[in-house]
This record gives structure tokens, C-alpha cells and sequence, in this order.
């Protein structure tokens, strides 16, 4: 078995456990647009006519459910983002 000095290539890098969930979260904030607008354009390819209808009762409360779904994430998101103990450090300046 060989070990991981004698592999060609370069050596993996690891990074910081909180770096590497930063970089996720940021990730998870940059797709949830997207998310939102697939989530919306569903009631589109719900069936318009025969016998698996949806009525359009059924559609505003998917359509408002989505709509404060997004918010929630949004706000957890910002949460979870802001609490970058890193992130406070490197506004306040350096030390005195």
C-alpha cells in the first residue's frame, strides 16, 4: 500500500472545520434565489384541466407557504452568517 507522500499529484488541503461550514453556508445563501423561484413555478406544471386539477385555493396556500418558507430560510441563514466569530474580529480592526 502506498502512503499519501508517495501519490503524484498535490497534497490535499484541509481546511478549518468552520471555514469549510462558512464556505457551505455561503453556498446555501447564494443557491436559495434559485430555490425560490423553482419552488414558485411548480403550480405551473400542475395539471390545468381534467381529473387531477388543482384548484386555485390549493395553489395560493402552496404559493404562501413557499413564500414564508423562503423567508424563514433567509432569516436563518442571515443568522447563521452573521455569527461568524471571525468576521467580528477582522472589522473591529487590529488590537490596541
Amino acid at each position: 500500500m502506498t502512503s499519501g507522500a508517495d501519490r503524484p499529484g498535490s497534497p490535499a488541503n484541509f481546511h478549518e472545520k468552520g471555514t469549510y461550514r462558512r464556505r457551505r453556508l455561503t453556498d446555501a445563501a447564494r443557491l436559495a434565489p434559485i430555490l425560490a423561484l423553482i419552488l414558485w413555478f411548480i403550480p405551473l406544471i400542475w395539471p390545468q384541466s381534467g381529473a387531477g386539477t388543482v384548484s386555485s385555493a390549493t395553489a395560493l396556500i402552496y404559493i404562501f407557504l413557499v413564500w414564508a418558507g423562503v423567508i424563514v430560510m433567509t432569516w436563518g441563514l442571515s443568522r447563521l452568517l452573521a455569527d461568524d466569530p471571525t468576521d467580528r474580529a477582522a472589522d473591529d480592526g487590529p488590537e490596541k
